[in-house]
């Protein structure tokens, strides 16, 4: 802040968030069921995926742990009963291989869960 660089750094960090945020879009869109909804954040690096009702984002949770993957299930959102076939991704982290395969895994063991 003291150089005048902070605003460099967010514009820089704001575009990666970005390109972050269309890779992880692609890798659903491509490894996912076709019903999958996607949203679009209006801010944070968060990405609300909505799948299949027969899904059980908690039970997919369990699975993907045990594969060293990690999301947030959708029902930890609510204090009723709800969004049991939703979850979070995090998309602020740096994009590699790894990523997309275990977004690949992911989206396998979702297709195999309908």
């Amino acid at each position: 802040m003291e150089h005048g660089r902070y605003d460099h750094h967010l514009r820089t960090f704001r575009q990666k968030l970005y390109a972050n945020y269309l890779q992880i879009q692609r890798a659903v869109e491509t490894y996912f069921p076709d019903n999958t909804k996607i949203s679009q954040p209006k801010g944070g690096f968060m990405l609300w995926l909505e799948l299949d009702k027969r899904i059980c984002t908690e039970d997919l949770y369990e699975q993907a742990l045990k594969q060293k993957m990690n999301f947030a299930p959708g029902r930890m959102f609510s204090q009723y009963n709800q969004y049991n076939n939703c979850m979070r991704l995090n998309y602020a982290m740096e994009w590699t291989d790894r990523v997309e395969n275990d977004l690949k895994k992911l989206g396998t063991m979702v297709k195999n869960s309908i």
